[in-house]
């Protein structure tokens, strides 16, 4: 593993496999042009993230992805299949193996955490029997360290709980890759180390690949293995965090002189 003078380990081997392929995405809503002609690939095992400013298009490109919103043009390549092309069944399949964790958690308020952990299962894994079930609930709330929350509810959380718990959930189902929408927004510095610190760690213990979106540079130093800028809709500027920190591009530095 390499070990980062920051102290977190991130995975070293990265496979040649592209497990996510984006050429000419665009997408608009009316006159506003969001994207523009995006393009990124994601390799087996690697963390790729997307760097952009409040309103930049980060959650509308994650949107594109996993087929909640339908692009205006491009190609999205996922795990060998033609996102744009698949009819509801068969994009309802795909979207198990692509783990989503929202910027907002998106726990259920009415249910306590142990049924929105079995939530997915009873929905995609209609054959698991109920002994399975809360043995995978258990299990994920070990990875995460709050096997003692199983039966509060989400408004007896702390905020960084609520992140843990919405981790759990998304990894719950085993996904091949992951995308995860701002996930330090709200959180103070400690909690937000710590958040990233237990996503890399699960990743090393699933195998995931990885797609963080953020405004966040202190999320791309910890956990990117590239990252990506986008700026009026493309990729402005890909590289490492040590290369993108040395840039001389000032749409580049605006992030880094802001720290």
């Amino acid at each position: 593993m390499e070990k980062p003078a920051h102290g977190i380990e991130r995975p070293l081997v990265i496979g040649e496999e592209v497990v996510v392929r984006i050429r000419g995405l665009k997408k608009a809503f009316g006159t506003n042009h969001v994207l523009r002609g995006f393009d990124m690939d994601l390799h087996q095992g690697e963390n790729v993230m997307v760097l952009g400013k409040s309103g930049s298009g980060k959650s509308v490109l994650i949107k594109c992805i996993i087929g909640l919103l339908e692009p205006d043009a491009g190609i999205v390549d996922v795990l060998g299949q033609d996102m744009l092309a698949l009819e509801h069944e068969a994009l309802d399949k795909m979207r198990v193996r692509i783990g989503f964790l929202f910027q907002s958690n998106a726990l259920y308020d009415s249910m306590t955490v142990r049924e929105n952990l079995e939530f997915p299962m009873r929905r995609h894994m209609v054959k698991m029997n109920t002994a399975e079930r809360q043995e995978r609930v258990m299990r994920a709330l070990a990875d995460v360290g709050l096997e003692h929350t199983v039966d509060l509810m989400p408004s007896e959380l702390s905020g960084g709980m609520r992140k843990r718990i919405g981790l759990a959930r998304t990894l719950i189902m085993r996904p091949e890759i992951v995308l995860y929408d701002e996930p330090t927004t709200g959180l103070d510095p400690i909690t937000s180390r710590e958040i990233v610190e237990l996503m890399l760690d699960l990743q090393r213990e699933y195998g995931t690949s990885s797609i963080l979106i953020s405004h966040d540079l202190n999320v791309a130093k910890l956990a990117a293995n590239q990252v990506i800028v986008l700026h009026e809709g493309t990729a402005h500027a890909q590289g490492t965090y040590e290369q993108l920190m040395h840039s001389t591009d000032p749409v580049v530095r605006r992030f880094f002189d802001s720290l």
